[in-house]
């Protein structure tokens, strides 16, 4: 069974397009070498070491019709391949041009090709594509996020379960994987007799190397998001500053951690979080075609803004973004959009009418608060807010994830944003929206007085 890339190239208007292109560009690189210009003629007296058929062809390259292969390729193949992409463009033009470029003995023999001659070249570069740019490769652990462990002997996991079998990877799509492992040194001791170690991931499948390299470097990015709101929206009270609700003598404490760096938690933050970070990589390799609003367009949108909000050092910009992130989810184009925002936030995730009105305080106090820390006023509680944003975000787009599915599961048809927006709209005067679950974000609202300066933090 022929791979999906192989099927694309053998594309025979793809294929006939190509080879027109190539059969131009060495008409025009043969007509450079047989009548060079004064331009190529003082060129080579002050560059020795060129030779007139090196700077034909290179001329011809960059002068004549070289950029419609990219075109081409472009179209045919990348634009048509399912996510993740398993190769680049770049090593696809590469790869033809690396069998199609004569050199300057042999030009007049590819200017003389037949039908078959062309054919038979382009045969030949399907194969090595199949047979040597796209081959099993995997790629180097990375870290994702640490974890603690109460064991005293830590022993990094074998990739085989106790019963022999290889362990199910994480996720996987279009024939890459993502895997992760326990990484054996330890970062450092935690109270408790707990240990802090690495969790790494690392991709594999048939897959080329410029694209396993890209690969690797987006999952740095998107993993770590999405663990660091999977550990979000579960944390009640794991101790050491993550903590989240009323404690003690009824005090309010936000969520006491890093936004920075790789996120922590305890041993069970992954097995409990997996459906989650699969929803995220989901969204993020989403192949869903087509120009129109979509929900599945506004959640890939608000994981790239939790991505960056994550991996932005400024604050008051990180706030922003994960602002943004709720917008990209929530918003429409009117003047009060953070009443609109407040109001379907309230919807969303607020079961409970009579706590409506401090999540309007709540999500209103965090909107305020971007806008004085984004145009350069010295607001304290940022910090705070920011977490906090960063928190709301991870469970607006959670509560998305939730209510999509269970619409599946149901038998209907996928909504469009306007009737999301339409039903939140609705709901927010007669119950929680239909088919989200509940998180423990509702503890930054819940039991707050009106009025109180700064609430939202």
């Amino acid at each position: 069974m022929n791979d999906e890339i192989t099927q694309l190239l053998e594309n025979n208007k793809l294929r006939q397009e190509v080879i027109k292109t190539i059969q131009s560009v060495w008409r025009y690189a043969g007509t450079l070498y047989d009548n060079p210009d004064e331009d190529m003629q003082k060129y080579l007296e002050e560059n020795k070491e060129s030779s007139l058929w090196e700077e034909a062809w290179w001329r011809a390259e960059t002068f004549g019709e070289i950029h419609k292969i990219f075109d081409k390729f472009d179209k045919y193949v990348i634009q048509k391949m399912a996510k993740p992409y398993r190769l680049t463009l770049e090593e696809l033009v590469k790869a033809f041009l690396d069998l199609a470029t004569p050199d300057e003995r042999h030009y007049t023999e590819f200017e003389g090709f037949s039908s078959d001659d062309y054919n038979n070249l382009y045969t030949i570069f399907v194969n090595y594509v199949k047979n040597n740019i796209l081959s099993y490769r995997h790629s180097n652990p990375f870290p994702i996020c640490a974890v603690t462990y109460e064991q005293k002997e830590f022993q990094p996991e074998d990739s085989n379960s106790e019963d022999g079998e290889s362990e199910k990877p994480l996720w996987q799509k279009n024939d890459v994987s993502v895997s992760l492992l326990r990484g054996a040194d330890l970062i450092e001791e935690r109270p408790l007799g707990k240990k802090l170690y690495h969790i790494l991931a690392f991709i594999e499948g048939n897959i080329s190397t410029s694209a396993c390299r890209n690969l690797q470097t987006e999952m740095g990015r998107i993993l770590p998001t999405a663990v660091r709101s999977a550990d979000l929206l579960q944390t009640t009270g794991f101790g050491n500053g993550k903590i989240i609700g009323n404690i003690g003598h009824g005090a309010f404490l936000t969520f006491q951690r890093e936004i920075e760096g790789l996120p922590w938690g305890d041993e069970y933050l992954l097995e409990n979080g997996k459906p989650l970070i699969r929803q995220y990589l989901d969204a993020y390799y989403n192949d869903s075609p087509g120009k129109k609003d979509s929900i599945g367009r506004r959640i890939r949108n608000a994981v790239c803004l939790l991505i960056e909000s994550d991996n932005q050092p400024n604050n008051a910009v990180g706030l922003a973004l994960s602002i943004t992130a709720i917008e990209a989810l929530l918003g429409e184009n009117v003047k009060e959009l953070s009443t609109m925002l407040a109001e379907r936030v309230g919807a969303l995730l607020e079961p409970y009418s009579n706590q409506r009105d401090n999540t309007l305080k709540f999500v209103k106090n965090l909107y305020k608060t971007r806008s004085r820390a984004l145009h350069g006023e010295l607001v304290e509680t940022e910090t705070e807010a920011r977490i906090n944003a960063r928190h709301l975000a991870a469970a607006v787009l959670s509560g998305m994830f939730s209510r999509r599915d269970f619409l599946h599961r149901a038998g209907y048809e996928p909504e469009s944003p306007q009737e999301l927006l339409q039903d939140l709209d609705k709901s927010f005067a007669r119950g929680q929206a239909t088919g989200v679950e509940e998180y423990n974000i509702r503890e930054l609202w819940r039991n707050r007085k009106a009025g109180k300066k700064d609430s939202s933090l």
